[in-house]
């Protein structure tokens, strides 16, 4: 193994078992347990050449056992082995009770290792050494000048300019380009460790990135990468062997630690294994190994969870995103802020750990960290700086610091390594060596560049990659590496393939975890069933015992459709979860997991047992209660029909998720999908009736197929419906004895003078359908079903819809800076003046002058506890106590999963679960309304808004929570003063954006606006979560420098902080130290130079500080760490029974009878009660608005997708029913028109929800800070809407009313344009009503349709008023709000339109001898009979041609409908919005703070 430079803890692994010497044993004797072997816990010490005998004894048989050759007696050793690659090693610490319970005592990772790697090696395993060599890598982006912040304006504009011919041809650049990298230069043999560092922006997770090989987001590379001296270009194939794990953790919430990682296990366990090691122990030792390795045994059955699911603690979230990458076992691993969210002992861990892996499997490991510690750094073999995308060191850690002094700079005391190369780049913090001329010093990018590539260094570089590339030529260690990934595929998996399993092997591990994600959402499935059930039994009373007449022959055929129509709307539902998880997918897509095909057809085999049961359950109580043909086979084919047509549905709106990259787009396109499908399956339009144009739309539609198989089946066995009474013309009281010949059925199908007809010939008659067509229509729905699924799975593989992770920033227009110009790097640099220094100091310190509030806050006995089910709690917080005073600053400290960030939650009055107990005093009062008004909380999840720009969010925050008094400008003019010293004021104007769409600003740059938030408004008392996490270390200084002089000028606070380094834990005064469970360890200060923390460490049983940094030597004291190291002291118990607790009690003490009297002083000279907000509610009011309405205008997906949804729609219906005539029929089509128009209502109340849920995860953020309250985010976001709603029911109305030929007079139009865009309000409002009360949008997906149909099946149309059963007709029907919505639309358009039957609408009967048909019908006329004859037929005495209807208004009388009731249908229908309104307003109070 090559010699490197390691921590001085840290000893070279062996490299075999040779004979042991006294070197290799530790100075002092140790008693040491080997498991397997006769011990004796009596014996006080081990001598030394007893030692080596038994070691010598353990590692043979160790040899032994890794062979699969087990003597006899030592059955009880726990097994140790390795997948075959060489990659991946495990050991059965299942049999060990204790180590499977977390008792790391008896887990050794390098040992681990080194005895996998022998086990390997003797199974005839390769191993996968793989170098990396990079030369002249040059990256060019787009510039953020390429493209603004598009608001609808802008957007309208460039799609003009795109009409334009001449702009197709253009060939001018949109922007400024710019090297993202410039001509870097590096090598990574196998087994090494690079460490990259640099500020943000200067290039680190880029060159990660595309050192694995991931490559499509970059405008241009250049240079050359080899992996093992295969080209770049050619290394596709093995793209699961070169990864990047991002520093965000992306996880399925609901899932737990252990079954993350065994599906991930399941997609890469290889194929040659040791023998009689099967495929489920391989997955358990390897899970038993990395939660060992990362210290999350404990946590094995919980949620991952993420922002909104409770589950891990960040940092634990952290670990088991590390956790899931090792399974990937790939050659070449880069490690993107790795350490984010880490305490500093874990980070340790964490990184020897890699240094591990490296050495013993030959890993080729790169890794980039923001904050890391000297020992972290020491790990490392080599090191690069980057600045600005140019490298400015490239070479050995140990020479490195050596190197820039050498240059000029000098590193101050107790300044680490790592922070003195970074800060090396940044013209503030660097200084100069005394006495160094600055003239002389390399002090830009460029400069440093070029005295980098003159240097010894960089020529010991490329002499190193000229001696590489020679090895590689030689020795061709890809040949082995190849052998080695071909023989780790499983049996039936191809060679050519980049994935380890099988493609059935990946969709039984995808299937298995698709079944644990629905386990997982319990509550969606059963609501879905639940919703079903009811559903079905509304729809089958509604439709009960269907008569055997002509009536019921329609009626029978509604039901049909109406149960096609509800099966569609739910199968709608199934977007949310097509579109679930595509970061995740990504994520293992590069990671080489699996096909996205694959998790596809998983999602669609998972969901049929789940659609089968909703079908049963649907056709159980449908099917028998309306009393459809009672016949065995016939109720299976129904049941067969719903459930193929339902998946063929689901896939339809699954392909719609598939090729959209927003959840917006993908609704919007479902939505156009289902009203073609509703419209063109056959009832709504017969097929005869349907535009030339448009009849394809029936033949490639499921529901056609799907209601022509259910109408043959129900007609086909029926074969007598009788035309009684009305259903015969004429009739009345002297037809009803005349005889049969001389009548006719009002419905088609009639065979003979009978007043009956046939089943078969009514479908045949009216729909044109033969009983032959019933199975190869259901055949062509599974045909339609395994195309869609083929469809899916081609867009999945094509069409990458995830930008990858990585964030481009936009601006607003004008003011994009131009980045890494080659000529601004070259000008010269500033470098740290004292003087000015100290000017900035006293300005930033008038600022501050005012932030004296003289805020004491207590807390006392602090509990916590929360449910976790069968009536059992957890403890999280147990008598934690402490306070925070002006003038000082209390650090949070403890391992991750201490609960630290619970202690902050339940003292900002955050928790809204579990249980709370404890006595919490602000100037010794109990907390007021103005608490979290007067606070600020920097929480750890990063949530704003994002169609807001940086200065616009920042602006906002300041002028809700500063005093009302203050005058707006100095409110601006703070803002200002903040992003300066938050180092953002070149990203004031650059969008917020999202990292889902890639487009916005980045992870770090997120961390500091969040801080920033709570700055602007000038707080008394600050609360802040890990506010140095994932920033670089001058950031993090700057950071707590700022929170220092907050406390300095009397603000008091508390920092959780994870990774100090010995500089910055100097800026605390004290410091409240947390064990698992929430116990305290330590509670006061920390003294000069750390000296009273460390004393009473040590006191306690603690080993000596030394010149650790004693952040991390406390941490590692308690046992802190993921491997959760033991402690000799139990420090929870020394606490409790110290001198010190007893102070802090008095002092505690002492500190409420001082902030009693001085409240009481307070209150007298008190000029007004506290406030819950800062501003008047008017205020509010206006500020929330204006600022909605900017977020609505830059909502280009969803404005414009809603506008080409209405527009869509409306040129759809229209030429559907184009240029209707004015027969009887067409009578029923411009029903029908109106009818159809009702689905955009649909899709405008599934497009409101989701963006009303995001505003309303805004707006509870917002809330809990007290910036405003409920009613004036509701209020803004239903005003906000108004405009659009009715922009886009101009749109569809002016498109569609006179294409379908409905012209009638000036105030008919505007009435009818004016109700249809209430109506278009009241879904909306609807939309935000369901919304209000789901807690997701897969909730709100589930309830849609049962609201939706449930309107539209009582609204009339479907089933007539008088065919509705009495129970539904006396009180659903009048309550229903489309009923006078449809009343009030069809009476409108149908008023005084006269009646022209076509020949194709006539009736035909005869007349009896001796009458003409006008004698004949003069009784039938005579009794108020509608219709009228033709008149040609009148003076006939053969043949009476009658037409059913004279005019519109005797086919709206058939509904019980009037004209004149328009305006007050519009009056009711605008107090049903009143009250959606009224129910969001009362749902978003009710859950205006969300669980947590």
């Amino acid at each position: 193994m090559d010699n490197r430079s390691m921590p001085p803890d840290y000893t070279d692994p062996p490299k075999g078992l040779a004979p042991l010497t006294d070197n290799h044993l530790p100075k002092e004797a140790v008693a040491v347990t080997i498991p397997g072997d006769d011990y004796d816990e009596r014996e006080p010490q081990l001598h030394v050449q007893d030692s080596v005998t038994e070691f010598r004894n353990t590692a043979a048989e160790l040899r032994r056992t890794m062979s699969g050759h087990t003597r006899r007696g030592a059955s009880s050793a726990p097994s140790v082995t390795m997948d075959l690659e060489g990659q991946a090693p495990v050991v059965d610490l299942a049999k060990d009770h204790a180590a499977a319970a977390g008792d790391h005592d008896e887990f050794d990772l390098k040992d681990f290792l080194e005895n996998s790697v022998r086990a390997a090696k003797e199974t005839g395993i390769g191993g996968k050494k793989m170098g990396v060599v990079f030369k002249g890598l040059t990256v060019v982006g787009v510039g953020a000048d390429a493209s603004s912040i598009n608001n609808l304006l802008d957007t309208a504009a460039n799609l003009v300019k795109a009409l334009n011919p001449l702009s197709w041809f253009s060939t001018q650049s949109k922007g400024t380009d710019f090297d993202i990298l410039h001509n870097v230069n590096g090598l990574v043999r196998d087994g090494e460790m690079l460490l990259v560092l640099g500020r943000p922006g200067s290039g680190c997770s880029t060159l990660l990135r595309v050192l694995a090989n991931e490559r499509k987001s970059y405008k241009a590379i250049q240079g050359v990468v080899t992996y093992g001296g295969v080209p770049a270009s050619d290394f596709g194939r093995y793209s699961g062997e070169t990864i990047y794990t991002a520093e965000e953790d992306v996880h399925f919430p609901t899932l737990t630690v252990k079954q993350s990682l065994h599906f991930a296990l399941k997609t890469k366990t290889p194929g040659k294994r040791i023998p009689d090691l099967k495929k489920q122990d391989f997955r358990r030792r390897m899970v038993v190994m990395l939660t060992n390795m990362f210290g999350l045994t404990k946590q094995m059955e919980t949620l991952v969870g993420n922002e909104w699911v409770r589950g891990l603690s960040g940092g634990e979230r952290k670990r088991m995103t590390l956790s899931e990458a090792m399974t990937a076992r790939a050659a070449i691993n880069c490690w993107d802020g790795g350490t984010r969210g880490l305490d500093s002992a874990s980070s340790l861990d964490y990184t020897r750990g890699l240094r591990i892996m490296s050495d013993t499997l030959d890993k080729t490991t790169i890794a980039s960290f923001y904050q890391a510690s000297e020992d972290m750094y020491k790990v490392f073999d080599k090191v690069m700086v980057l600045d600005k995308g140019r490298s400015i060191y490239f070479g050995p850690v140990a020479d490195a610091k050596k190197y820039f002094m050498d240059m000029g700079y000098d590193c101050p005391p107790r300044k680490s390594t790592p922070d003195f190369l970074t800060g090396v780049t940044n013209p503030q913090e660097r200084i100069l060596r005394p006495g160094v001329d600055a003239s002389t010093v390399p002090s830009n990018p460029v400069e440093m560049e070029e005295y980098f590539q003159k240097s010894d260094v960089y020529r010991a570089l490329k002499a190193d990659i000229a001696d590489y590339e020679r090895y590689l030529e030689e020795q061709q260690p890809f040949k082995e590496f190849q052998k080695t990934v071909l023989e780790a595929k499983t049996r039936g998996t191809r060679a050519s393939t980049v994935f380890t399993v099988s493609y059935a092997q990946q969709i039984k591990a995808l299937f298995a975890r698709e079944l644990q994600l629905m386990t997982g959402d319990r509550a969606s499935v059963i609501g879905r069933l639940f919703l079903t059930t009811i559903k079905a039994f509304i729809y089958a009373t509604i439709y009960v015992n269907l008569p055997l007449n002509a009536n019921g022959a329609f009626v029978r055929g509604a039901a049909l459709f109406s149960s096609l129509m509800f099966l569609s709307l739910m199968s709608l539902s199934e977007l949310p979860n097509a579109m679930r998880g595509r970061r995740i997918l990504a994520k293992h897509k590069s990671y080489a997991m699996y096909y996205p095909s694959a998790y596809h057809i998983a999602q669609v085999a998972a969901s049929l047992p789940e659609t089968l049961l909703q079908v049963i359950l649907f056709s159980v109580c449908a099917y028998f209660i309306e009393g459809l043909r009672r016949d065995v086979g016939a109720f299976f084919v129904f049941v067969l029909t719903l459930y193929l047509t339902a998946l063929a549905m689901a896939e339809v709106f699954r392909l719609a998720g598939s090729v959209c990259k927003s959840y917006f787009a993908a609704s919007q396109a479902a939505n156009i999908l289902l009203i073609a499908g509703l419209s063109y399956n056959g009832f709504l339009i017969h097929y005869g009736k349907m535009h030339p144009w448009l009849q394809w739309l029936y033949w490639v539609n499921p529901l056609s197929y799907g209601f022509r198989a259910l109408v043959i089946n129900e007609f086909r066995g029926l074969n007598a419906f009788p035309c009684t009474g009305e259903q015969a013309v004429p009739f009345g009281g002297p037809y009803e004895t005349i005889d049969p010949a001389y009548r006719t059925c009002t419905t088609k199908g009639q065979v003979g003078t009978e007043l009956a007809f046939e089943g078969s010939a009514y479908t045949q008659e009216t729909y044109g359908f033969h009983n032959s067509d019933q199975w190869w229509c259901i055949a062509a729905i599974a045909g339609f079903f395994l195309v869609l699924i083929g469809l899916n799975c081609i867009a999945m593989e094509k069409i990458d819809l995830v930008e990858g992770g990585y964030t481009k920033q936009v601006y607003l227009k004008g003011k994009a800076p131009k980045k890494n110009d080659a000529g601004e790097m070259a000008a010269p640099a500033a470098v740290n003046n004292a003087n000015d220094a100290k000017n900035a100091d006293a300005d930033e310190a008038r600022d501050l002058a005012d932030l004296s509030t003289g805020t004491s806050f207590t807390w006392a006995n602090m509990n916590y506890s929360v449910p976790i089910g069968k009536g059992q709690t957890k403890q999280l917080l147990t008598d934690v106590e402490g306070w925070i005073q002006p003038g000082a600053m209390t650090a949070l400290m403890g391992s991750s999963g201490a609960g630290k960030t619970t202690l902050l939650d339940v003292l900002a009055k955050r928790k809204t679960i579990g249980t709370v107990d404890g006595q919490v005093f602000l100037n010794g009062r109990e907390l007021g309304v103005d608490f979290e008004r007067i606070t600020g909380y920097c929480e750890q999840s990063d949530v704003h808004n994002p169609e807001s720009t940086v200065r616009e969010a920042l602006r906002f925050s300041a002028i809700m929570r500063q005093d009302a008094s203050v005058p707006l400008q100095e409110k601006y003019d703070y803002v200002e003063k903040v992003l300066e010293m938050m180092e953002m004021t070149e990203l004031g104007d650059a969008l917020i954006g999202d990292l889902e769409t890639g487009v916005g600003i980045s992870v770090e740059e997120r961390k500091r606006l969040t801080i920033g938030m709570e700055l602007v408004g000038k707080p008394k008392l600050m609360f802040l979560d890990e506010p140095t996490s994932g920033l670089d270390a001058q950031s993090s200084y700057n950071i707590i420098k700022f929170i220092r002089k907050l406390a300095d000028h009397g603000m008091s606070l508390v920092c959780t902080i994870h990774q100090p380094s010995a500089i910055l834990f100097e800026h605390f005064d004290r410091l409240l130290l947390l064990a698992r469970g929430g116990k305290t360890v330590y509670f006061g200060p920390i003294g000069e130079n750390s000296h009273t923390l460390l004393d009473y460490f040590e006191r306690n049983g603690a080993p000596k500080c030394g010149d650790q940094n004693p952040a991390e030597y406390i941490l590692t004291a308690i046992g802190a760490g993921v491997s959760g190291g033991k402690s000799k002291t139990d420090w929870p118990e020394a606490w409790k029974h110290s001198a010190e607790r007893a102070a802090v009690t008095a002092e505690l003490e002492k500190i409420a009878k001082a902030s009693t009297e001085a409240l009481a002083e307070s209150q007298k000279n008190a000029k007004e009660a506290p406030r819950e907000f800062a501003t008047s509610l008017t205020y509010q009011l206006a500020q929330v608005y204006k600022r909605m309405n900017v977020t609505f205008f830059r909502a280009n997906t969803y404005q414009y997708g809603r506008l080409l949804n209405a527009l869509f729609v409306g040129l759809f219906n229209g030429f559907t029913f184009f240029q209707l005539s004015n027969s009887s029929s067409d009578l029923t089509s411009r029903v029908f028109f109106i009818f159809q128009l009702l689905i955009l209502g649909n899709s405008f109340i599934t497009l409101a929800q989701p963006q009303f849920m995001q505003q309303r995860a805004y707006w509870r953020r917002e809330y809990a800070s007290k910036f405003y309250g409920f009613a004036p985010f509701i209020i803004s976001i239903v005003a906000t809407e108004l405009p659009y709603i009715v922009l886009s029911g101009f749109v569809c109305y002016a498109v569609s009313f006179w294409t379908a030929g409905l012209e009638t007079t000036t105030e008919r139009n505007f009435y009818f344009f004016l109700l249809f865009a209430c109506y278009l309000i009241y879904a909306v409002s609807l939309g935000q009503a369901v919304a209000a009360f789901c807690v997701n949008i897969v909730q709100a997906s589930i309830v849609n349709p049962f609201i939706f149909s449930f309107l539209v099946l009582f609204s009339g149309v479907l089933i007539p008023p008088q065919a509705m059963v009495r129970f539904w007709k006396v009180w659903m029907y009048p309550l229903d709000p489309y009923r006078y919505l449809l009343e009030g639309l069809v009476t409108n358009v149908l008023h005084g339109v006269q009646v022209a039957c076509s020949d194709s609408d006539l009736l035909h009967f005869k007349t009896p001898p001796g009458q003409t048909c006008e004698q004949y019908t003069a009784p039938f006329f005579q009794a108020g009979a509608p219709g009228y004859l033709t008149p040609g037929s009148q003076t006939s005495t053969d043949m009476c041609d009658y037409c059913p209807l004279k005019n519109g208004d005797e086919y709206i009388a058939s509904f019980g409908w009037d004209f004149a009731h328009r305006y007050r249908n519009l009056g009711i229908f605008l107090c049903y919005w009143l009250f959606n309104v009224c129910v969001a307003v009362g749902f978003t109070y009710l859950f205006r703070k969300p669980k947590r």
